[in-house]
């Protein structure tokens, strides 16, 4: 599902104010959030503007390390060459927070990391990425909005995937399979991965690939929201 960007609204803050504009961010996204909408689209258009770049990507990465484009702007066309470069640059390649290199073709390019706020959750894929792409280098000042939109971005990281696995629920045909959903239900109780494995006599391996199968037929890119989602559409008791 990919959203680009809405227009600008007439108040804004202006890039060299982070604080107003992560705040606007924020009362933005929640709104969203709290009716039932993806905000993916809203967060990288405040931080399209106050960088003053001229595109942006939302994507979402999952257990197998596959990058799902949610949001573009200011529009899928602009946004194209910045996608394609992250899509190929891979997950192996994204080991920092924030980045920022040069690209011929693109200009100068920042991506950041938003990953799950609790460091003892699973590995079900680090959550989001999102990137940003202009003619001039970031400066300090750049670095610092993004420095100070990360915390609350990752903080929200949880609701924004549910919303975005919400909307998909709507019209999706999960079509899980009769193993697929034996490990779901053991996956609600709390279960590890290995505890399944041990419970339905199967390889590590095989439920992580379950897994996988589970978390992209859901669309969701962790076990909470996953559990969530297959509770709300009668999957589980």
């Amino acid at each position: 599902m990919i959203g680009s960007a809405p227009r600008r609204k007439e108040g804004c803050p202006v890039a060299g104010d982070p604080a107003a504009m992560v705040l606007d961010m924020l009362a933005d996204t929640i709104d969203a959030l709290n009716h039932g909408r993806s905000a993916d689209a809203i967060v990288i258009t405040h931080l399209l503007q106050a960088l003053d770049a001229e595109s942006a990507v939302s994507i979402y990465v999952d257990l197998d390390d596959s990058f799902e484009p949610v949001a573009l702007a200011p529009d899928p066309v602009a946004a194209a060459p910045l996608l394609a470069h992250v899509t190929a640059l891979g997950t192996a390649a994204l080991d920092r927070h924030v980045s920022l290199h040069a690209v011929p073709g693109l200009g100068h390019v920042v991506i950041v990391l938003i990953r799950p706020q609790d460091p003892a959750a699973p590995p079900e894929g680090f959550g989001r990425v999102i990137a940003f792409a202009r003619s001039e280098p970031f400066d300090v000042g750049s670095r610092a909005i993004l420095e100070r939109a990360c915390r609350p971005l990752t903080v929200l990281w949880p609701r924004t995937a549910q919303a975005l696995a919400l909307q998909r629920a709507n019209t999706v045909d999960f079509n899980i399979t009769g193993r697929e959903l034996q490990v779901l239900e053991l996956l609600a109780r709390g279960m590890l991965a290995t505890s399944i494995a041990s419970r339905l006599n199967l390889s590590p391996r095989t439920v992580h690939k379950h897994l996988g199968n589970i978390y992209r037929k859901l669309g969701v890119h962790d076990r909470l929201v996953a559990v969530g989602i297959a509770k709300a559409h009668g999957l589980l008791q």
